[in-house]
């Protein structure tokens, strides 16, 4: 057994664990990064790029070298519900779409040029506090385990964990029955050219998105209530695009079959409400913190954000375990003022939505004042 000391664990080497490393790097920590998964890969997301994410890049000094990928502009926002009621709204603000296999890629890379740890692929299966110390336990890819001892954990795991279960997290014996699928499908099977919009299309019980990733592919995320459903997500998916006439005119004659088989993405019984920002002294950033509606806000945005507000706390305090306390109270408040209005717009959004009724009504109402989908917008946007 390995044994190896860091002063900074951080679980997880996506877009919330990479921007946390890129940020404490600059204070000269020892930090090591666990990632389970051998990029590139792929993970469920609508994969939209925000203002938010473009705004941590450049504060990072990564935005020249993110614009060298060609990521595809999102300049508009366009919503249908099943009776054909459209809602658009042109973006205030700089938005991007990218495939995360990319984007994943781009800043775990980044993170090894900073003279950070990283081991991959491997997870932490255990993690306990031992007074002022944590002591990890990883296994890696040839099975071979690691015990790391650190000062401060951060988890930035995302949505589900086999440590979420061992800390007796509130959330994991809840269950949503909302069922969160992606794939990627090539442009050329659509009928209609949306290259610089995001679009979601409603039907009861689902809701799906869809923004262009590349000059060839785009990006199909849904989510779908499983509570009532016989049949496969994929095959739900499928049947509504063929009920539905304003969705089905978005696919060509071929675009079904491709459907059928394409590689999916998904996460089963994805809960979205409030989870502990510290669980036994471990601190929560990105989706290990929260789990934000796709409808409201993003979640790579919310991801790369915490891990800023993390650092900032850090920052300011001292890292010993007499500021401990401190740092999780700061912390605490700050994430609560820069997501609180976000995640209530979430909730409520996601509620209308899948609702049939509720959907019809909002639609109608919406269309009829269109300041409030741009009010809506804004409330989905950072404070920070």
């Amino acid at each position: 057994m390995k044994i190896l000391e860091t002063g900074i664990l951080i679980i997880g080497g996506g877009p919330a664990g990479s921007t946390m490393a890129l940020y404490l790097s600059r204070l000269g920590f020892d930090i090591t990064v666990i990632e389970k998964k051998t990029f590139p890969r792929e993970t469920l997301c609508g994969e939209f790029l925000s203002k938010e994410v473009a705004d941590v890049l450049k504060d990072l000094n990564l935005f020249s070298d993110f614009i060298l990928l060609n990521p595809n502009r999102i300049n508009s926002f366009r919503a249908i519900d099943y009776s054909g009621t459209e809602l658009r709204s042109d973006l205030s603000f700089e938005a991007y779409a990218m495939k995360r296999s990319v984007f994943d890629t781009f800043l775990l890379e980044k993170v090894k040029l900073r003279n950070v740890n990283v081991i991959q692929p491997a997870e932490v299966i255990s993690t306990e506090k031992i007074n002022s110390d944590f002591i990890s336990e990883i296994k890696d890819n040839s099975e071979e385990l690691i015990t790391i001892k650190s000062k401060l954990v951060i988890a930035a795991y995302g949505k589900q964990n086999i440590l979420d279960k061992k800390l007796h997290r509130g959330f994991i014996d809840k269950k949503s029955n909302l069922n969160g699928i992606k794939f990627h499908m090539p442009v050329s099977l659509l009928n209609e050219n949306f290259f610089d919009e995001i679009r979601i299309y409603t039907n009861e019980g689902l809701y799906c998105g869809m923004n262009v990733v590349s000059d060839t592919e785009i990006t199909i995320c849904f989510l779908e209530n499983r509570k009532d459903s016989k049949i496969s997500a994929r095959e739900k998916l499928i049947t509504v695009i063929e009920s539905n006439r304003y969705f089905h005119k978005v696919f060509s004659a071929n675009a079904l079959d491709y459907i059928r088989s394409a590689n999916i993405y998904g996460t089963g019984n994805i809960y979205f409400g409030k989870r502990n920002l510290i669980e036994n002294d471990i601190i929560m950033i990105g989706d290990a913190a929260q789990v934000i509606s796709p409808l409201a806000g993003d979640g790579i945005g919310m991801a790369m954000e915490s891990g800023r507000l993390l650092y900032e706390t850090i920052y300011k305090n001292k890292l010993d375990e007499s500021n401990r306390e401190k740092i999780y109270f700061e912390y605490r408040n700050k994430f609560k003022r820069v997501f609180k209005n976000r995640l209530i717009t979430a909730r409520m959004i996601q509620i209308l939505i899948m609702n049939k009724i509720l959907c019809k009504i909002g639609f109608r109402i919406v269309s009829r004042y269109p300041v409030l989908l741009s009010y809506m917008i804004k409330l989905s946007r950072s404070l920070n």
